[in-house]
C-alpha cells in the first residue's frame, strides 16, 4: 500500500542506535533479568544466579530465632540484580501511571518533567517509608531507644532489614541511567545525581559501618519529610492558582515537618555517637568503628550535611518566592508606596489620552475651517 498522504512513513530504527535503545530499554533489561531468573533452574548455573536473586551471608540460626545475615563484598551482586528491577518498575510507573496523569492534565514540557519526577519519587518514599517503619515496630526499636546500639558491632540483619538496604542502593544508582533513558536537560541533570550521590553515600556509610539500625530510623523521618515535599510539589503543578490557600497551608506544614525532622536526625545521631556507644566497650575488630576519632568524624559529618541540607531547604525558598515569615504564617503588608506608585501612573496615562485626543480634536476643527475657506472661495471665483 502506498503511504497515506500528509503522515510521514515511520522509519525503521536501527538496533544499537540512541533512540532504539531509549525506547525498547525496558525489554531490554527485562530480558536480563528473565535470564537470571531461569539460572537457578539449572544445576550448573545455579550458584551464579543465586549470587544476583538471593541474599548472600547467611547466619546460622539459633534456638528460637530468625534467620539473620550478614555483610559483604557478595552483596554487590544483589544490588546489581534488583538496579535492574528497579529501571523495569520505573518504566511500568511511568508508562501505565504517570503518562496517562500527563495527557489528562495537559501540562507543558517543563512540568511534565517535575510531574515525572515528583511522580517516581513520590512512590518509591510511600514504600521505603513503610517499609522502615515496619521494621522498627517489629523490631520494638521505639520503645527502647538503647537497643538502637547495644550489641554493636556484632548486631546482625534481619532479612526485611537487608533487603531494605539491598534496594536503597539498587534505587539510588538506577537513578544514573534513567537520565540517559528519560532524556533529562543538561540543567535538570545536576540536581538529581547531587542528591542521588548523597543518598548514596548515606547509605553506603551506614551498612559499612554496621549502623543499621540507627539508619532506618534516620530514613525514616527523612522519607516522612521528603514524601511530603513532593506531595505538595504534585499540589502546585496540578493546581491552576499557585497562590491559593490549599498550596499556602501545605507548604506551612511542610516547613515545621521539615524543621522538626532535622532536629529529630540531629538529637538521634548525636546521642548515639556520645551517649551510646559510650557504654559499649571496643573490640579492636576491623568492623568495629567505636572510636573516639571515628565518632568525632562522624559527628561533624553529620552536622555539615544537615547544614548544607537547611542552607538548600532556605534558598530553594527564596528562589520559589517563599520568604521566613510566609512559611511560618506571618504574611507582611505591601507598602503604600506602591500604590501610590501605581495611582500615579494611572493618572499619568489617563492624562495622556485625553492630551491624545484634544490634539485630534483640534486638528478635525482645522481641517473643518480650512475646508469651508475653500468651498467659500470657490463660489467667489464663480
Amino acid at each position: 500500500m502506498a503511504p497515506i498522504k500528509g503522515k510521514k512513513a515511520n522509519k525503521n530504527l536501527s538496533i544499537f542506535s540512541n533512540e532504539a535503545i531509549i525506547q525498547n530499554h525496558a525489554n531490554i533489561i527485562s530480558c536480563v533479568v528473565v535470564f537470571i531468573v531461569i539460572g537457578l533452574m539449572v544445576q550448573l548455573t545455579s550458584p551464579v544466579s543465586s549470587l544476583f536473586v538471593a541474599l548472600q551471608y547467611v547466619q546460622a540460626p539459633r534456638a528460637n530465632t530468625f534467620q539473620t545475615y550478614g555483610t559483604g563484598l557478595k552483596d554487590l551482586f544483589a544490588i546489581f540484580f534488583y538496579f535492574l528491577i528497579c529501571i523495569m518498575f520505573h518504566a511500568i510507573i511511568q508508562e501505565y501511571v504517570l503518562d496517562k496523569i500527563c495527557c489528562k492534565l495537559h501540562l507543558s514540557k517543563s512540568k511534565n518533567s517535575k510531574f515525572n519526577e515528583s511522580g517516581q519519587l513520590i512512590v518509591f518514599n510511600a514504600v521505603s517509608m513503610i517499609w522502615a517503619l515496619y521494621i522498627v515496630v517489629n523490631g520494638n526499636w521505639l520503645a527502647d531507644l538503647s537497643s538502637l546500639w547495644i550489641g554493636y558491632p556484632y548486631s546482625t540483619l534481619s532479612f526485611s532489614t537487608k533487603f531494605f538496604y539491598i534496594i536503597q542502593f539498587a534505587y539510588w544508582a538506577h537513578i544514573m541511567p534513567e537520565l540517559y533513558f528519560q532524556k533529562i536537560k543538561k540543567e535538570d541533570m545536576f540536581s538529581r545525581v547531587k542528591y542521588s550521590l548523597l543518598y548514596l553515600a548515606f547509605v553506603s556509610a551506614i551498612y559499612i559501618t554496621n549502623f543499621h539500625r540507627i539508619g532506618v530510623v534516620l530514613l525514616l523521618l527523612n522519607y516522612v519529610c521528603v514524601f511530603t515535599k513532593h506531595a505538595i510539589k504534585l499540589i502546585q503543578i496540578t493546581e491552576k492558582k499557585q497562590c491559593s490557600k490549599k498550596v499556602q497551608l501545605a507548604q506551612n506544614v511542610y516547613t515545621w515537618l521539615f524543621y522538626a525532622v532535622q532536629l529529630l536526625i540531629l538529637i538521634l545521631s548525636q546521642t548515639m555517637l556520645w551517649f551510646g556507644l559510650k557504654d559499649v566497650q571496643y573490640s579492636g575488630e576491623l568492623l568495629d568503628f567505636n572510636t573516639p576519632i571515628f565518632k568525632l568524624i562522624c559527628s561533624i559529618s553529620a552536622l555539615a550535611t544537615q547544614s548544607w541540607i537547611v542552607y538548600e531547604f532556605l534558598n530553594n525558598q527564596n528562589s520559589n518566592g517563599l520568604n521566613l515569615s510566609t512559611s511560618f504564617g506571618i504574611i507582611k503588608s505591601k507598602p503604600k508606596t506602591t500604590v501610590i506608585s501605581n495611582k500615579k501612573r494611572k493618572n499619568a496615562s489617563y492624562q495622556k489620552l485625553n492630551e491624545l485626543i484634544e490634539t485630534d480634536q483640534n486638528t478635525k476643527k482645522t481641517l473643518k475651517h480650512a475646508a469651508k475657506k475653500a468651498v467659500k472661495i470657490a463660489n467667489s471665483v464663480k
